[in-house]
């Protein structure tokens, strides 16, 4: 079960390790919380849960600590009881950040930098064995272009040129394809800065076997949906999209907006290309909201107006003088209908500066989720099953252009000739 309907483009809540790491733990009997549920019932993606389900996330690799033996509510789910797909922590090694790998740093140069990944092996193969292990679909391991981006001057690999590092990512490519096992199918990652790069880039990588693609960078939501088109159509016309090459993953986008569009791609790709492909998109934005910025996410109103189909966001009702009220939590969803303040403010006296403690932000995540999910099929179902009327109408041209692309004799043409539409309707929204 998921709270996506199966004609639409799916969301994969991108769960983090601090969320699934304390839905392990025991619940402190003494502290209050919703009759008849227990932390477990916070787990959605759990096929068993009998609070709501949602059954197809994404869980990184770069959460975790290098060498470590993951132990959290995802790694402990067995294959049966959900779709899990793996981020091989291309962010983190482009960043330098993964925990405890001290060898990728700032301040490299180029040849450094490529020497010390030529020597990750134990890195790479604990990455490979995780998601093996643990993922029903992972993202091969990408060196991102975006290290060479002047925002990010600090990262390992900012000295290295385009090309050293697309040739580092056809070595993992080729590590991967020697190395794999067959228990999990991949994704191979497609990214790029502009659409030279991109060309580039698919040359290089289009060789391995795959059973779908992850869209990162300015390939994916970042270059735009004008981008995002071109790449996809290059790639359709290289027979990217044969039977088993069923799902595409892009990166890093939760928006309403991008909902539509994804979804609109995924029926024109079924339409024209091949009936079984399946489109995602993920984000950790509920779990950033709800667990560091304690906000509470708002369904959208979806009216003509652009601004009303964007999440907007209330402080939690966070004071020492609701701990023990009985008083509900006025926003709703399957576990904010249960919930009443006492259940979310539990500190006071000594407490007094802070009422909320981490089960707090476990139950605000858990709403967050929620309420993105709610809101992308309810955004899909005005877009497709309904008569538009509720959308902006540059917004609804797009999705019909979106149809039409993929059967044009012509577009290269076609895409130029329609700039101005698709930059407007992706213009600040990721």
């Amino acid at each position: 079960m998921t709270m996506i309907s199966p004609e639409f483009a799916v969301y994969l809540p991108a769960v983090n390790d601090s969320y699934a790491k304390e839905l392990t733990k025991s619940l402190d009997p003494s502290r209050p919380f919703p009759a008849g549920l227990t932390l477990q019932d916070l787990i959605f993606w759990d096929k068993h849960n009998k609070l709501w389900q949602h059954r197809e996330i994404l869980h990184s690799i770069g959460l975790h600590k290098y060498n470590s033996i993951p132990d959290n509510a995802v790694t402990r789910m067995g294959r049966t009881d959900c779709l899990i797909l793996g981020d091989s922590g291309g962010f983190q090694i482009g960043k330098g950040t993964i925990k405890g790998y001290d060898k990728l740093h700032a301040g490299m140069s180029s040849s450094n930098a490529i020497e010390a990944w030529n020597s990750a092996y134990d890195l790479r193969i604990w990455i490979l064995n995780y998601l093996e292990t643990h993922c029903t679909y992972a993202m091969t391991i990408d060196m991102p272009l975006w290290a060479r981006l002047e925002t990010n001057s600090t990262t390992p690999f900012h000295q290295c040129s385009i090309e050293e590092l697309t040739a580092m990512t056809v070595e993992n490519l080729r590590y991967i394809d020697a190395h794999k096992q067959g228990r999990t199918k991949w994704l191979n990652v497609v990214q790029g800065i502009d659409e030279q790069t991109i060309k580039d880039w698919w040359a290089a990588v289009s060789w391995f076997e795959s059973s779908g693609y992850a869209m990162a960078g300015n390939a994916g939501a970042r270059g735009g949906i004008k981008q995002v088109l071109r790449t996809l159509l290059i790639m359709r016309d290289s027979g990217a999209f044969a039977k088993k090459q069923g799902w595409i993953h892009v990166l890093g986008v939760s928006t309403p907006q991008w909902a539509v569009l994804l979804t609109a791609i995924q029926r024109a790709l079924r339409s024209s290309v091949n009936k079984n492909i399946r489109v995602s998109y993920d984000s950790s934005s509920p779990f950033t909201t709800a667990g560091r910025l304690e906000q509470v996410a708002l369904p959208p109103m979806f009216a003509r107006g652009t601004s009303s189909w964007s999440f907007k966001y209330d402080r939690a009702p966070q004071s020492t003088q609701f701990a023990g009220s009985t008083k509900a939590f006025p926003y709703s969803s399957p576990l904010g209908d249960r919930l009443a303040l006492g259940h979310m403010n539990v500190r006071g006296g000594e407490w007094n500066h802070r009422s909320f403690d981490t089960v707090s932000n476990l139950l605000l995540t858990n709403h967050n989720v929620w309420v993105f999910l709610d809101a992308f099929e309810r955004a899909n179902q005005i877009a497709f099953n309904s008569d538009r009327s509720c959308m902006p109408q540059h917004w609804a041209a797009c999705l019909d252009f979106i149809d039409d692309i993929f059967n044009a004799s012509d577009w290269q043409a076609e895409l130029q000739g329609e700039t101005r539409l698709l930059d407007s309707v992706t213009a600040n929204i990721i």
